[in-house]
């Protein structure tokens, strides 16, 4: 057998082994990083001894650095100790601020008084506990002050980076907003929806004048409403269905008795905020792709329902049903709606788009029930 036609080898267990090898080597040079730093720390604080002018009047030079040598000795043991016990719980991933600062000053309290201890023991004096306390005080100081210095550093890094978590979301929500505007009018009065419903004005006016001027009314009725709420990023439900009835009436002219309509949403929900033009575009789409194909036209049903926080619309008709090739709803009216509400609420909202019973299609939105600011 040709050994090119073999299938490849699998490769899942030495990648993840390759993953597991760099993150403990990265952890073997971040903890060698911090005992060479306690190092650093344990000499420079034994230069203070050094630093002392009635020393080398007192002594040689030679008992001088062996004096100084042992201090050394005895700020590293210390220091070494600390380092072993902060790196030791450091490997407790915790994502409580509070909780890792409280285990940092444990671990320099800890660390100091286990390490004044094994020099106490290297002195022969274990009985000393005075001076042990007062040493484990000055280094739970330490502690403190070193833990609650660095509690206020992250809590202040974790709200710069929250702030600037939601700065660029407002960004990219005024953004989105910008970017679809255009898209969305586009969208709301096609050339064919204008020219229709002109169209059909004109005939109507030389058969029905009356019917004419409703319809006329209806469509400057749905220019006057649709047009601010491009300009915003939310608006009350209340407000979305004024503009879907604005629309089906316009429709309704149209498509007589071939279009039926049920709209069953709680007072109560009518102050909740949605973003602008979502629960429209899912009727516009139920229409023109569901019911407007049908030559006995159909029922377009809106819906709202809330429950534990959430809010929930409900599109659903009765028309052609989903086709093959639009069945993941990715048409650029749905983007642009879950677009809106990723945008609005990341992945607390969301557009599912699937076929309804008997036939239809069913376009449900979930997303948090807050009320309205407008």
């Amino acid at each position: 057998m040709d050994p090119a036609a073999l299938p490849p080898r699998r490769t899942t267990q030495p990648t993840a082994r390759a993953a597991l090898g760099a993150g403990a080597s990265g952890q073997t040079v971040r903890a060698a990083m911090a005992f060479a730093f306690s190092a650093a720390i344990a000499f420079g604080l034994s230069l203070q001894f050094l630093a002392q002018l009635f020393v080398w009047r007192n002594w040689p030079v030679g008992e001088v650095l062996q004096g100084w040598l042992y201090i050394f000795r005895d700020r590293l043991i210390v220091a070494t100790l600390i380092t072993a016990l902060v790196v030791t719980l450091g490997v407790l991933r915790t994502q409580s601020t509070r909780l890792r600062s409280a285990l940092l000053a444990v671990s320099v309290v800890g660390g100091a008084t286990l390490g004044e201890w094994l020099v106490r023991l290297l002195y022969d004096q274990q009985s000393a506990l005075a001076p042990l306390l007062t040493s484990a005080l000055r280094w739970g100081a330490v502690a403190f002050a070193v833990a609650s210095t660095w509690y206020l550093w992250q809590t202040y890094a974790e709200s710069r980076e929250q702030l600037r978590a939601e700065s660029i979301r407002h960004q990219t929500v005024e953004q989105l907003l910008a970017n679809t505007r255009l898209t969305a009018l586009r969208k709301q009065i096609e050339p064919h929806f204008l020219f229709n419903t002109l169209a059909t004005v004109r005939r109507l006016h030389q058969t029905d004048p009356a019917a004419g001027a409703d319809m006329l009314a209806g469509f400057i009725d749905y220019l006057r409403r649709i047009l601010p709420m491009l300009e915003r990023a939310q608006v009350p439900l209340g407000e979305e269905l004024s503009l879907i009835r604005a629309y089906l009436a316009v429709i309704q002219v149209r498509m007589l008795e071939r279009l039926a309509v049920t709209i069953d949403v709680p007072d109560e929900l009518l102050a909740v905020a949605v973003p602008p033009l979502t629960l429209a575009t899912l009727v516009e789409n139920a229409i023109k792709h569901g019911l407007a194909p049908l030559p006995a036209g159909g029922t377009i049903r809106v819906s709202a329902r809330s429950g534990q926080g959430m809010l929930e619309l409900v599109v659903a008709d009765d028309g052609v049903g989903l086709k093959a090739k639009s069945s993941s709803g990715s048409g650029i009216g749905l983007y642009n709606v879950r677009a809106r509400l990723t945008a609005l609420h990341g992945v607390t909202a969301a557009l599912l788009v699937q076929a309804n019973e008997p036939q239809g299609v069913r376009a449900t939105i979930r997303m948090p029930a807050a009320r309205s600011a407008a």
